[in-house]
C-alpha cells in the first residue's frame, strides 16, 4: 500500500530508507538542515535550531518518522537535539493529520548496571545523561502522540566505511583503551533502514509499541580479530567487566523480520 511519508531529520539513514520505500511507490518528503546534500530526493530546508515551526503545503501524512540528533555531544546538545526539537515538532504538527509517529531512539536507555538479556519488558535504568535524556525523549513521545507512537530503539550503528577499532589501532599511542563491557550490541545502517521499511510495509507503524532493533551481542575481541588476525587484543584494550549484556531482538523476529 502506498504511504505518504514525512521524514524529519533527513540524513544518511533516511537516504538508505528511501531506496527501500520508493520500490513500493511511497511518497516521501524530507526535512533537513542540509538539502544540498540530497539532490534527487524530495527535501525541504528546516532547522529546528532556529526555533521556528515548519509549515507544509501538504497537511496529511500516513507516517511521520523522526530521526533526532544531538547538536553537540554534551548534555545541552542532547537536550536540544532530543527534547527541544521534539517539542517544536509537536507544535508544528498541530495542523497536520497523520496516522503514526515513528520515533527513532537508542538502546542507550539501558544503563551500565543492566546485564543479561535486555528486552522491551526490562524497564530502562539509564546511567548517564545521554541515556536519561533519550529515555525522557521516549516518554515525551508517548505523552505527546499516545496510541499513534511507535518507538524503535537502535543499537550502535555501523557500516562498512566506519570502524573505530581500526582507527584506534592505526593511531595507537601506547595507551590502552578501557572498554565498558566485554561485548557490544550493534546494528548495520542498511539493516536499520530495512527494519524501518519492514514496519511500514507490514503496517506495524500503526501499532503503539516499543521495539528493540539490534543484531545481537558480539565481543570486542571478535570484532578486533575480524580485522587483525595476527595482533593481540590485550595489547590494545582492557576490559575488567566480564558481564554479558545483550539487547534482545526476539520481539522483532517474532513480528516477522529476518536478519540476513
Amino acid at each position: 500500500m502506498k504511504n505518504n511519508i514525512l521524514i524529519i531529520g533527513f540524513g544518511d539513514l533516511a537516504m538508505r530508507l528511501e531506496s527501500f520505500l520508493l520500490e513500493k511507490d511511497n511518497s516521501i518528503l524530507g526535512l533537513t538542515r542540509s538539502p544540498e546534500k540530497y539532490e534527487g530526493s524530495n527535501v525541504l530546508y528546516w532547522d529546528w535550531n532556529l526555533k521556528t515551526e515548519f509549515e507544509l503545503s501538504d497537511n496529511n501524512f500516513d507516517v511521520i518518522i523522526f530521526f533526532p540528533k544531538p547538536c553537540e555531544y554534551d548534555e545541552s546538545g542532547y537536550q536540544a537535539g532530543f527534547i527541544n526539537s521534539l517539542e517544536l515538532i509537536k507544535k508544528s504538527l498541530e495542523k497536520i493529520e497523520f496516522k503514526s509517529f515513528i520515533a527513532i531512539s537508542s538502546t542507550r536507555v539501558y544503563g551500565s548496571s543492566q546485564y543479561g538479556e535486555l528486552s522491551e519488558a526490562n524497564k530502562p535504568e539509564p546511567s548517564d545523561f545521554r541515556g536519561r535524556i533519550v529515555f525522557k525523549y521516549e516518554n515525551l513521545v508517548k505523552s505527546s502522540f499516545g496510541s499513534k507512537s511507535l518507538i524503535l530503539r537502535l543499537s550502535g550503528l555501523y557500516d562498512d566505511k566506519t570502524n573505530w577499532i581500526n582507527s584506534f589501532v592505526t593511531n595507537f599511542d601506547g595507551q590502552k583503551r578501557n572498554l565498558p563491557n566485554v561485548s557490544t550490541n550493534r546494528l548495520h545502517r542498511d539493516t536499520c533502514a530495512e527494519i524501518i521499511a519492514f514496519t511500514l510495509n507490514n503496517d506495524l507503524y500503526l501499532n503503539n509499541d516499543v521495539i528493540n532493533c539490534s543484531e545481537g551481542s558480539i565481543s570486542y575481541k571478535d570484532l578486533f580479530e575480524e580485522i587483525y588476525a595476527n595482533k593481540n587484543f590485550s595489547d590494545y584494550f582492557n576490559c575488567d567487566n566480564k558481564n554479558i549484556r545483550e539487547v534482545s531482538n526476539l520481539k522483532l523476529k517474532e513480528l516477522g523480520f529476518k536478519f540476513k
